[in-house]
């Protein structure tokens, strides 16, 4: 049943996005492993920001920083849910939503195993300009050969900002 319902996604996407070229699950998100001394220091400091923050009469930045805590906690508070990604002959699709290679002004990939194996798509949009998509076990040179003769290979690294995340395990 699981076989014949994966035969009818593909075949689905075919239809309407073209032929699927790679086909993949991603996770939603990286699911660091942190020990209670991660949450120690995590809730010190934050305790700290906003305890500072009440001191110095700033009560923006407690709302913002109580806000920002508790939605991480909230999302990050779960199993990443595995989405299905593919290129196809016309675009990217990820989970629900096809990007066309119209769509995407560039792409690179980031991959330094065992830490880091990403895809990022800059896309047009306004709103969500950066797509990370996570494919550790995905060969990344054949995505690479896939994508561009559609998009520009930006060749890009890590921001500073990618860099901090994963070192506080965010």
């Amino acid at each position: 049943m699981l076989q014949k319902n994966k035969i009818s996604i593909a075949e689905k996407t075919a239809h309407h996005h073209g032929k699927v070229q790679h086909l993949f699950l991603s996770p939603e998100f990286v699911d660091y492993a942190r020990g209670p001394m991660w949450y120690l220091v995590v809730g010190a400091i934050s305790i700290a920001i906003i305890v500072l923050g009440i001191l110095a009469h700033t009560t923006t930045l407690v709302i913002a920083f109580f806000l920002f805590g508790a939605i991480y906690w909230l999302l990050h508070n779960r199993e990443a849910r595995l989405i299905e990604t593919s290129i196809t002959r016309y675009g990217v699709k990820y989970g629900d939503e096809f990007f066309s290679f119209d769509e995407i002004s560039e792409f690179w990939i980031i991959h330094k195993p065992p830490f880091v194996a990403d895809l990022k798509l800059h896309l047009k949009h306004k709103l969500h300009p950066v797509l990370t998509i996570h494919i550790f076990g995905q060969d990344p040179f054949a995505l690479r050969e896939l994508l561009s003769p559609h998009v520009k290979d930006a060749k890009r690294e890590e921001t500073m900002m990618d860099l901090f995340a994963r070192a506080l395990r965010l």
